[in-house]
């Protein structure tokens, strides 16, 4: 094994080299199996939440109430008992895939032989099949929850292929990564027989980047697979879902709550409108943080995030794939035995799915399945129920107005009676338009973000990189702006920024004192429970 030099290596960047084949890497047959299976997988995860055949307590209020989903494994036991075989079969075979073809990567990377068009073709099959099954793992949290040991090996199966995609992140930094034509970037078309950055080794990457230093977008790279693990790892135990509430969001919402019942007691005893418009000011920039940590807690962020990590590793593996076709393809379109052996390997999640398809089972026996998933962990959904019901503040049939609620809080109410109360902001700005309105403006600016960023990457794939965090910028931009703009002009006419005093017609200060004496009775009420 031949120990390239960095002198020898800095040649090869400049000058090019012919992309030899691979079929065992970037076979027709190898990237079929990989794409089918990682699609197929998230088609049934989405499939699941669609469709309601997925547990309640993976739904948040943004799930329930903005995307209208709802619940109906009661209805359909044994759909959900097949739909859940089937996603645990397919998300083992995504784990286990993308661990098998990182670990070849690496040896390939280690002698030398792997170019860096094969290597970026492992590297994000692997990123694909990780993303997908994330999502699969967030709708077996019920299950995994029920069976401690097929979530302990499926978990440090999570580690296992997340410290590889770190480590194999490491030679894409450079900014000369995947170039075809150093000297003319611009130039992405790819002769039988032409040098190109495809070419070389991929072990001149380890460690180096040389004269055109680090890609601008391996940080966001590094980022969103971080963010990504600890997020959906996080997820899959109730203690650490109760130290975000408690130790990120509870503290977030307290804080708002603080800030907007300022100028809302003020209000309510002076009744001077510049304390109204201090109040609604407020708002703008409340209320899209409160939408947006919703939003993350629901089952759709979690599709999002598969969902942009499916495209875009389909992107860095076909577009590379078909600008070398000229150099590669003559091997590897055949089909040889490794091609029809990776497709024939799908067979055997299919023949686990039709088994519990065809099995007939006891509808008491479904039932009880269900009921392993959804019923023994009854004691934290009971707690997370309370925070997200408000027992002090108005209930959810009440269109009181946001001033009205925080006018009415005691400044004198101390730090452990607030947590029933902080959800109460949350539970108002989901119920009023602009809440819907901010919800669905998150869905848009995905939509289009995402849109921008991944035909942009797909454009420039072979010829310019480090990019993408600028249009990753402006959909932050967009959103934050849109969102204040929606919420300054939108909350007056909203039970967010309406007077109360108007509200409904009705002057609403003479019965102030009732509603001030019937929050303190139930606020006494709880502090005897």
């Amino acid at each position: 094994m031949h120990r390239l030099t960095y002198e020898e290596c800095e040649q090869l960047i400049m000058a090019g080299a012919v992309t030899k084949p691979d079929a065992d890497i970037s076979g027709i047959g190898v990237i079929l199996a990989f794409l089918i299976s990682a699609y197929v997988s998230f088609a049934v995860v989405l499939g699941a939440y669609a469709f309601g055949v997925i547990e309640p307590e993976l739904l948040s209020p943004a799930d329930t109430r903005i995307m209208r989903i709802k619940s109906r494994i009661h209805r359909h036991p044994i759909l959900h008992r097949v739909l859940q075989h089937t996603i645990l079969v397919l998300s083992d075979q995504q784990i286990v895939t993308g661990i098998a073809i990182m670990a070849a990567g690496f040896v390939g990377l280690r002698n030398g032989e792997t170019s860096v068009y094969h290597y970026q073709v492992v590297l994000y099959l692997a990123w694909l099949a990780s993303s997908v099954h994330l999502s699969a793992l967030t709708l077996l949290r019920p299950f995994m929850t029920t069976h401690p040991a097929v979530r302990a090996w499926r978990l440090g199966g999570m580690v296992v292929l997340f410290l590889m995609l770190v480590i194999g992140l490491v030679p894409t930094v450079s900014f000369d990564w995947g170039i075809i034509n150093i000297s003319e970037p611009g130039d992405t078309e790819i002769s039988e027989d032409e040098p190109t950055g495809w070419g070389i080794p991929a072990r001149c990457f380890w460690g180096r980047t040389y004269g055109d230093g680090v890609n601008n977008d391996a940080p966001i790279g590094y980022v969103l697979l971080l963010v990504s693990y600890i997020w959906k790892v996080g997820d899959m135990f109730a203690s650490t879902r109760r130290l975000y509430g408690l130790g990120f969001r509870g503290p977030v919402v307290r804080g708002i709550e603080f800030v907007l019942s300022v100028p809302a007691r003020r209000y309510r005893q002076t009744r001077r409108k510049r304390y109204l418009w201090w109040f609604r000011l407020l708002l703008v920039p409340s209320v899209p943080a409160i939408a947006m940590m919703e939003f993350l807690r629901s089952f759709s962020a979690s599709l999002w995030i598969s969902l942009w990590g499916l495209i875009f590793g389909t992107i860095q593996v076909v577009i590379p794939r078909q600008q070398n076709l000229l150099q590669t393809g003559s091997k590897e379109e055949e089909w040889g035995f490794s091609q029809l052996v990776a497709l024939i390997l799908l067979v055997q999640p299919l023949g686990a799915i039709t088994e519990h398809i065809w099995i007939r089972h006891p509808q008491n026996e479904a039932r009880n399945s269900i009921g392993e998933a959804s019923f023994l962990d009854e004691n934290e959904r009971v707690q997370n129920q309370s925070l997200a019901d408000n027992n002090l503040g108005p209930s959810r049939k009440d269109n009181s107005a946001l001033i009205e609620v925080l006018g009415r809080v005691k400044s004198s109410r101390g730090p452990g009676m607030s947590t029933r109360l902080d959800s109460n902001i949350a539970e108002i700005v989901l119920s009023s338009k602009v809440g819907v309105v901010l919800l669905l403006l998150i869905q848009l600016t995905l939509v289009g973000g995402t849109s921008v960023i991944l035909l942009f990457d797909a454009w420039s794939v072979g010829s310019v990189r480090g990019q993408n965090w600028q249009w990753a910028v402006t959909a932050l931009i967009f959103y934050v702006g849109s969102s204040w703009l929606a919420t300054l002009f939108a909350s007056p006419f909203s039970r967010l920024g309406k007077d109360y005093r108007h509200q409904n017609g009705v002057d609403h200060t003479t019965s102030e004192a009732n509603l001030y004496q019937e929050h303190d009775t139930k606020s006494q009420e709880l502090g005897e429970t």
